[in-house]
C-alpha cells in the first residue's frame, strides 16, 4: 500500500512555471509529494551527483531524460489553459520542506509524486505502489519534457506532451513467488512514439554485479528531472534477483525511476525504497548525507519480473519478441481459458461458457481455489441464470486477485447457466476458470402472495404464513432477490419463531423498496412469515422462500 500524501500546510504561496509566484487561492489543493516506496526515502551517499539534465557530461543519459522519461502527476497540478505552454501549480522544494538556504535546487518546483520511463511506444515501467488501482490510473497524468534545459530555464512543456493512464496491464507491490516485488506497467491513452522514444530494457535475467555503476533519472522530490551517475551496485540479491541495492542518490518522487545499466544505458531497475531523505538542521531541514557505503542503501526492482509478466498477458515486439501472447495452456474438461480486456469489470466484452445445471446442484467455479484453476491480473467472474439475471458474482478471493464463487440451484431453477469471465475495472488479464459441480437435494420452498396497508412496518394488519422449520435449517425469503418473489410498493418482511419471537426483518432489499432476509434455525417448530408495508404505506407482492 503506498505511503498516504502529505497534508500539513508548508506555506503560503504556490508557484507556477512561467509566471512566477503567487498566493494560493483559497480552496485550492496543495500538490503533494509522495514518500518513496514502502519505507522512508532516499538520501545522498557521499557527493550529490545530482544533476540537472542540461549539466551532465553524459549525452546518452540526456537523451534517456529528453526522449524516455516521464514524471507522475495529478491533475490537478496541471494548468493547460495554453496548449503550447503547459505551467504546474506547486510550492518550491525550499518552501515545501523548509530547506536550509545552503540546500540545491530549492528554487525548484515540485508538482510530481512518482517518476517512469517509456519502454514502448505507449508504455511506462513505474513502482506498483505509485499505481494502485484503477482509479489512482484515472486520476494520473504522464509528462515528458519536465526538465531544465539551462539555469533558470525550463523545457516548454505543452499538451502533446501530457499523457493519461488508459490502464495497468501488469503489477505487482509485496512477495510474489518468494520474490519482493514493486513494479508496475502502464498503458497510455495513445503512442508516445515517434515524438518521444523508448528507452531499451536489460536483457536476460541475470545478477547486477556488486560495484557495478549505475545511473538514476526521474523527478526526486517532485522536482524537475535529475540525472544521479554516480551510484554503484551494493548487493545484487543474485540468490532472488527480485531487487537489488546501490547507492544512488534519490529521494521522494524518485520513486518509479528508470535505474540504467552504464555500460550499454539499458533499464536495469525501477527505485522503489530507500533511506531518509532530509534531516533537521536547527528550524530548516537539508540533505541526509551518508558515506558511499552507510546507511541502509536505495532498493531497486530487477527489470525482468515486470516485462515477464507484461509478456503473459499481453504482447510487444520490442519487449517480448512478439505481438501476441504466448497461448496459454489447453484448459481442463471443466474448464475453459480466456484473455480479456477492458471488460467494465465483467459487465462487457468477455469470455462466456454456457453450463446446464439442474434443481439442487451447487457450482463452485473460479480463477483460483478450484484445482486447475490459474490467473494473472486482477480476474473477475459472473454466473448469470436461465432468465438472464446474475445469480453470483466475485472479484477477489483466495486472498488475492483471482476470483471464487458458489453457487445452489434452487428448485425451479433448471437451465442453461452462463459464467462470464472479466477483469477489474478497465485492466487486462487472462485465467483458467475450472468449475466443480456437486449434485444434492434441492432446496424446498414455497410462496404466498398478499396485499396489505397501514401496517406501521410490518408490526399490524400483516398478512402471515407458517412454515415448518428444523433446527440447523436455513431460510431465504423474500419479495425479491428469491425465485418467484414480486412486490409492487415499498414492502416490509418480519420472521417469528415458536416463540413469537421476532427473529429476521427487513425492510429494504436487491437494490430497490422490496424486502429479502436469511435466517438459520436454532430451533425446530413453526416458524411466521409477517408481510407488510413500510411506515402506513400500501403494497403487495408475492413472498417466496427457500429452505436448505
Amino acid at each position: 500500500m503506498r505511503i498516504p500524501w502529505r497534508t500539513r500546510f508548508l506555506g503560503p504561496l504556490l508557484c507556477t512555471l512561467a509566471v512566477g509566484c503567487g498566493s494560493l487561492e483559497e480552496g485550492e489543493p496543495l500538490p503533494e509529494v509522495e514518500p518513496l516506496g514502502e519505507s522512508k526515502a532516499p538520501v545522498v551517499y557521499g557527493t550529490d551527483n545530482r544533476t540537472d539534465v542540461y549539466a551532465h557530461a553524459d549525452a546518452t543519459l540526456r537523451i534517456r531524460a529528453q526522449q524516455s522519461t516521464v514524471a507522475l502527476m495529478r491533475p490537478g497540478v496541471l494548468n493547460t489553459s495554453s496548449s503550447s505552454n503547459v505551467t504546474f501549480s506547486a510550492q518550491t522544494l525550499g518552501a515545501y520542506y523548509n530547506l536550509c538556504t545552503t540546500e540545491r535546487f530549492r528554487d525548484d518546483l515540485t508538482p510530481a509524486f512518482c517518476s517512469g520511463t517509456l519502454i514502448d511506444d505507449d508504455l511506462v515501467l513505474t513502482a506498483g505502489h505509485c499505481i494502485t488501482s484503477a482509479s489512482d490510473c484515472s486520476n494520473t497524468r504522464f509528462v515528458f519534457n519536465f526538465y531544465r534545459t539551462a539555469s533558470g530555464t525550463m523545457q516548454t512543456v505543452t499538451t502533446a506532451d501530457v499523457f493519461s493512464c488508459q490502464s495497468i496491464v501488469a503489477r505487482a507491490q509485496g512477495t510474489v513467488n518468494g520474490q519482493n516485488l514493486d513494479y508496475a506497467v502502464v498503458r497510455l491513452d495513445r503512442a508516445a512514439a515517434p515524438r518521444f522514444t523508448p528507452a531499451p530494457v536489460r536483457p536476460g535475467n541475470s545478477a547486477m554485479a556488486a560495484g557495478q555503476p549505475v545511473a538514476v533519472i526521474g523527478s526526486g522530490s517532485g522536482i524537475p528531472y535529475k540525472i544521479d551517475s554516480g551510484g554503484s551496485v551494493r548487493d545484487a540479491r543474485a540468490g532472488t534477483l527480485d531487487y537489488f541495492v546501490a547507492s544512488t542518490d534519490t529521494f521522494g518522487g524518485n520513486s518509479g525511476s528508470g535505474v540504467y545499466e552504464l555500460s550499454d544505458y539499458t533499464v536495469a531497475g525501477i527505485l522503489v525504497r530507500g533511506e531518509t531523505d532530509y534531516v533537521s538542521n536547527g528550524s530548516c531541514r537539508v540533505v541526509n548525507v551518508c558515506t558511499e557505503t552507510g546507511c541502509r542503501g536505495e532498493d531497486i526492482t530487477y527489470v525482468r519480473p515486470a516485462i515477464n509478466a507484461y509478456c503473459q498477458v499481453a504482447g510487444s515486439m520490442r519487449l517480448c519478441g512478439t505481438s501476441e501472447p504466448p497461448p496459454p495452456p489447453p484448459p481442463p474438461e471443466n474448464g475453459l481459458n480466456y484473455t480479456a480486456t477492458n471488460t467494465d469489470s465483467a459487465q462487457q466484452n468477455t469470455v462466456n461458457q454456457v453450463l446446464a445445471l439442474t434443481a439442487g446442484q451447487k457450482i463452485t467455479l473460479g480463477t483460483c481455489g478450484v484445482t486447475g484453476s490459474a490467473f494473472t491480473g486482477d480476474t473477475y467472474l459472473r454466473l448469470f441464470g436461465p432468465g438472464g439475471t446474475e445469480v453470483a458474482g466475485n472479484d477477489d478471493a483466495c486472498g488475492g486477485r483471482g476470483s471464487s464463487l458458489s453457487f445452489t440451484v434452487p428448485a425451479g431453477g433448471s437451465g442453461n447457466y452462463e459464467v462470464r469471465a472479466g477483469c477489474y475495472s478497465s485492466g487486462s488479464c487472462t485465467g483458467t476458470v475450472v468449475w466443480e459441480i456437486v449434485t444434492g437435494t434441492p432446496p424446498s420452498g414455497g410462496s404466498y402472495t398478499f396485499s396489505a396497508s397501514n401496517t406501521s412496518g410490518a408490526t399490524k394488519n400483516t398478512v402471515n404464513k407458517d412454515v415448518a422449520i428444523s433446527a440447523g435449517q436455513a431460510i431465504t425469503l423474500g419479495t425479491c432477490g428469491v425465485t418467484g418473489s414480486a412486490f409492487s410498493g415499498d414492502t416490509y418482511l418480519r420472521l417469528f419463531g415458536p416463540g413469537g419471537t421476532e427473529v429476521a426483518s427487513n425492510d429494504d432489499a436487491c437494490s430497490g423498496a422490496g424486502s429479502n432476509l436469511g435466517y438459520t434455525a436454532t430451533t425446530s417448530g413453526t416458524y411466521q412469515i409477517r408481510a407488510g408495508c413500510y411506515s402506513n404505506k400500501s403494497c403487495s407482492g408475492t413472498v417466496a422462500w427457500m429452505l436448505q
